[in-house]
């Protein structure tokens, strides 16, 4: 990565941060001499909620949406798109899927101008769909074109494709699954905030369905390495699952947070069957980035919630605050 100059679509959400957390420390500990120019729809909102990372020397804001932005002046090395959120929001399902195949193609158009050798697309594990059976999802699955697939699927699967068209640099797909971590809102759905959320606000969680959906949670900074080593080592044209294949279910989950956050408040499990669109089982296989990039995940699931707990507490803002 030395000397590179980076361009970043979502730069500043969970990934897009963590992404920037990861680049900027390389930066100071290895002095790569690297340049980070990140869209944002609002660079002062970023300015205001993570000025170490918006006024960063080697970072640049631009403004722009990822459907039209008008392209900077120069070169760059690298692209890295992330602007679609990894968990669902409030977009209407055919809103999200045009937004998503219209910022894919503007992305890759926007790489082939400026010369990028490598972009790094960051989609979901909902591209598989649901998990029909206790196997771990793997990248060489074939997707079920004629399911009931929602429509945060379909729009991932529409920006893939995308991507695999050809485009003059090597594309390689990263398809995120559960985190755990700082920047993560309650308000991106996923359960893991929420619990955090009560827990360090000193309150009794409540998992509202039966907790016993089964997940599993890679920590923030493994993540964002994780990423970084795709975009560098990946395959092109090969998917990389990122995540944990470390299970546990929604309950088991809640009464660790419990547990480690201290408040003395008894879990309660509701019990009222509360669908969700990543289903019953979400858990990927992670032998292909083991096998052919040689990942591992450094902080297990009770340091993250730990570490996560700490941020919460120290930042209470921050859950508040969410850039765009």
């Amino acid at each position: 990565m030395r000397k590179q100059s980076l361009f970043i679509t979502g730069g500043t959400g969970f990934v897009g941060k963590w992404l920037l957390e990861c680049l900027l420390h390389a930066e100071r500990t290895l002095r790569l001499g690297i340049a980070v120019t990140v869209l944002t729809r609002d660079p002062d909102a970023f300015g205001r909620a993570s000025p170490h990372l918006a006024h960063a020397p080697a970072v640049t804001l631009i403004r722009g949406d990822v459907q039209d932005f008008a392209a900077p002046a120069g070169e760059f090395s690298c692209v890295i798109h992330a602007a679609l959120p990894v968990a669902p929001q409030q977009a209407g399902g055919s809103a999200l899927q045009a937004l998503a195949e219209a910022g894919a193609r503007r992305v890759c158009e926007f790489a082939a101008s400026c010369r990028a050798g490598r972009l790094l697309h960051i989609s979901s594990g909902a591209v598989y769909g649901g998990q029909q059976s206790a196997e771990s999802l793997t990248e060489e699955m074939a997707w079920n074109a004629s399911e009931a697939a929602n429509d945060y699927t379909r729009a991932k699967r529409l920006a893939e494709a995308v991507m695999l068209q050809h485009w003059p640099f090597d594309v390689v797909i990263a398809r995120c699954f559960a985190f755990i971590g700082p920047y993560l809102l309650p308000s991106s759905g996923a359960a893991a905030a929420q619990f955090i959320e009560e827990a360090a606000a000193g309150q009794g969680i409540i998992v509202q369905g039966t907790g016993d959906a089964v997940r599993s949670y890679q920590y923030a900074a493994d993540m964002a390495r994780w990423l970084l080593s795709c975009l560098v080592l990946g395959a092109p044209r090969r998917a990389y699952n990122i995540g944990s294949d470390r299970t546990v279910t929604i309950a088991a989950l809640a009464a660790q947070i419990t547990r480690l956050s201290g408040t003395g408040v008894p879990l309660r499990i509701a019990g009222q069957p509360k669908p969700g669109l990543a289903g019953q089982r979400y858990v990927p296989s992670v032998q292909r980035a083991r096998a052919e990039l040689g990942l591992t995940n450094a902080v297990d699931l009770e340091e993250g919630i730990q570490r996560t707990l700490a941020w919460r507490r120290q930042a209470p803002a921050a859950t508040s605050t969410a850039s765009t």
